[in-house]
Protein backbone atom coordinates (compact mmCIF):
# COMPACT_ATOMS: atom_id res chain seq x y z
CA UNK A 1 0.00 0.00 0.00
CA UNK A 2 1.02 3.41 -0.95
CA UNK A 3 1.06 6.50 1.37
CA UNK A 4 -0.47 9.55 0.29
CA UNK A 5 1.54 11.66 2.80
CA UNK A 6 5.01 11.53 3.95
CA UNK A 7 5.63 10.68 7.54
CA UNK A 8 6.63 13.79 8.72
CA UNK A 9 3.03 15.66 7.57
CA UNK A 10 0.77 14.59 9.86
CA UNK A 11 3.35 15.84 13.02
CA UNK A 12 3.88 19.13 11.42
CA UNK A 13 -0.03 19.81 10.34
CA UNK A 14 -0.52 18.60 14.49
CA UNK A 15 1.99 21.16 15.29
CA UNK A 16 0.59 23.91 13.09
CA UNK A 17 -2.90 23.08 14.56
CA UNK A 18 -2.00 23.88 17.90
CA UNK A 19 0.35 26.78 17.24
CA UNK A 20 -3.08 28.09 15.57
CA UNK A 21 -5.17 27.48 18.44
CA UNK A 22 -2.84 29.30 20.92
CA UNK A 23 -2.26 32.63 18.73
CA UNK A 24 -5.90 32.62 18.51
CA UNK A 25 -6.49 32.36 22.15
CA UNK A 26 -3.60 35.17 22.53
CA UNK A 27 -5.01 37.60 20.15
CA UNK A 28 -8.27 37.10 22.13
CA UNK A 29 -6.68 37.69 25.51
CA UNK A 30 -5.05 40.66 24.45
CA UNK A 31 -7.85 42.26 23.32
CA UNK A 32 -9.80 41.39 26.21
CA UNK A 33 -6.98 43.12 28.20
CA UNK A 34 -6.88 46.11 25.66
CA UNK A 35 -10.67 46.33 26.47
CA UNK A 36 -10.45 45.99 30.17
CA UNK A 37 -8.03 48.90 29.76
CA UNK A 38 -10.15 51.00 27.40
CA UNK A 39 -13.07 51.17 29.98
CA UNK A 40 -10.59 52.15 33.03
CA UNK A 41 -9.51 54.98 30.65
CA UNK A 42 -12.18 55.78 30.26
CA UNK A 43 -13.58 55.70 33.49
CA UNK A 44 -10.39 57.86 34.78
CA UNK A 45 -11.14 60.14 32.65
CA UNK A 46 -14.69 60.83 33.45
CA UNK A 47 -13.43 60.97 37.00
CA UNK A 48 -10.83 63.66 36.11
CA UNK A 49 -13.46 65.11 34.50
CA UNK A 50 -15.58 65.38 37.36
CA UNK A 51 -12.77 66.37 39.76
CA UNK A 52 -11.59 69.37 37.34
CA UNK A 53 -15.58 70.48 37.79
CA UNK A 54 -15.01 70.36 41.76
CA UNK A 55 -11.85 72.11 41.70
CA UNK A 56 -13.22 75.22 39.60
CA UNK A 57 -16.11 74.84 42.06
CA UNK A 58 -14.55 74.74 45.11
CA UNK A 59 -12.24 77.87 43.47
CA UNK A 60 -15.26 80.24 42.53
CA UNK A 61 -15.02 84.01 43.83
CA UNK A 62 -18.53 83.94 45.02
CA UNK A 63 -18.20 80.88 47.03
CA UNK A 64 -15.07 82.33 48.16
CA UNK A 65 -16.24 85.82 49.07
CA UNK A 66 -18.94 83.71 50.77
CA UNK A 67 -17.01 82.15 53.32
CA UNK A 68 -15.16 85.16 53.44
CA UNK A 69 -17.97 86.83 54.98
CA UNK A 70 -19.71 84.07 56.78
CA UNK A 71 -16.70 82.43 58.74
CA UNK A 72 -14.45 84.73 58.73
CA UNK A 73 -16.85 88.24 58.83
CA UNK A 74 -14.19 89.88 56.66
CA UNK A 75 -15.88 92.75 54.25
CA UNK A 76 -14.69 94.54 51.36
CA UNK A 77 -12.02 97.33 52.85
CA UNK A 78 -13.24 100.94 53.15
CA UNK A 79 -11.27 104.07 50.85
CA UNK A 80 -9.50 105.00 53.97
CA UNK A 81 -7.60 101.42 54.51
CA UNK A 82 -6.58 100.76 51.00
CA UNK A 83 -3.60 102.11 50.11
CA UNK A 84 -1.73 102.70 46.62
CA UNK A 85 1.76 101.07 45.83
CA UNK A 86 3.47 103.95 43.57
CA UNK A 87 5.36 102.36 40.57
CA UNK A 88 9.05 103.58 40.37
Amino acid sequence: MKRFFPGWTIPVLIAFAFSTVWLRLTVVRTTYELNEANKTLHNLKLENEKLELKVAQLRSPRRLEAIAKQRFRLSPPTPDRIIQLKDD
